[in-house]
């Protein structure tokens, strides 16, 4: 009996012996990273999810003090330069026209930069514009270089603080003393252009009134703006209140036998005394301590007013 043999032979193929289509390699990738996706995404009890970086906004660059410290002092060296001799009173006036142009293009462009609201509003060059003219013509009569050289710092020492005023208010960051520097700053440029145009004598009566009119309504305005956002309003209020200065200067250089100064010390008192009613009540803010203290400023004008004519001769 014979033995069969079988042989059984397994036909088989490594695997590993032929590459992976690429489309299968791809899917394991996806599946992987689809995987991982869903179990960051997946959050554990008591675990609290990241917080995503937030990029701040740029903010826009400002400017401040810095630039208002600058461009007082360029006003200030330009200005010494008022005392030259090489210069005639007719180029000084010129040069004070290019003066106000730099400082007032000056002031435009820091307002434009910063936002300012109503930024093309006249309020805001009103002072550094006065306070250039009365500088240079106390340049052209002071007597020697140091009062020049006084006159010219306190110039630059006026356009800083009324613009930085200004600057602030436009920023959100007004404060009760602002107001003071406001109104301390208008004042004394007031008080400075009224005596210098009531001692000209080479002006005739006309002029003087007309400038006296301009320097009280632009004063006024500049005042009445901070009360009221309402350009007709604030216009308004300056022109009356300027028409009653100019009344009464008119009164008292016919009437009264006194002095420059001493006529220019009453105009700004009620000047003073009218706006600063006229602004508490355009504010409505007007009480009883406030009329008071207006009040009193009217009652000296009334006594220095009587004193002359009672003397009928120049005081002091």
């Amino acid at each position: 009996m014979g033995r069969t043999f079988v042989f059984e032979y397994k036909f088989g193929v490594d695997a590993s012996f032929f590459p992976q289509p690429q489309t299968s390699v791809l899917a394991a990738r996806l599946a992987a990273m689809s995987e991982a996706l869903a179990s960051s995404a997946t959050l554990r009890p008591g675990q609290g999810r990241m917080p995503a970086r937030v990029r701040p906004a740029p903010r826009p660059v400002q400017l401040g003090t810095r630039y208002l410290g600058l461009l007082s002092a360029w006003a200030v060296a330009i200005g010494l330069a008022f005392k030259s001799e090489l210069l005639s009173p007719n180029q000084v006036w010129q040069a004070t026209v290019g003066l106000v142009l730099l400082v007032t293009l000056g002031l435009v462009f820091l307002h434009a930069r910063n936002r300012t609201p109503a930024w093309l509003s006249l309020d805001h060059y009103i002072t550094p514009v006065l306070v250039i003219c009365a500088a240079a013509a106390f340049s052209i009569l002071a007597p020697d270089y140091r009062v020049h050289a006084l006159a010219m710092v306190l110039m630059g020492a006026f356009i800083f603080t009324s613009s930085f005023v200004d600057l602030s208010r436009g920023m959100g960051r007004e404060r009760p003393l602002h107001r003071f520097l406001r109104d301390a700053t208008t004042f004394c440029v007031l008080l400075a252009l009224f005596f210098l145009i009531l001692q000209s004598n080479e002006l005739p009566n006309v002029l003087k009134f007309s400038a006296i009119f301009v320097v009280a309504l632009l004063s006024g305005y500049r005042s009445f703006r901070f009360a009221t956002k309402r350009e007709g309003l604030a216009l308004l209020s300056a022109f009356l209140t300027a028409g009653t200065v100019t009344f009464g200067a008119f009164g008292m250089v016919t009437y009264l036998n006194q002095g420059s100064q001493y006529v220019a010390v009453i105009l700004a008192f009620a000047w003073y005394a009218w706006q600063g009613l006229t602004v508490h009540a355009l504010d409505d803010s007007l009480t009883r301590r406030i009329m008071f203290e207006y009040g009193l400023f009217a009652v000296i004008c009334i006594y220095l007013i009587a004193l002359a004519l009672v003397t009928g001769r120049p005081i002091g």
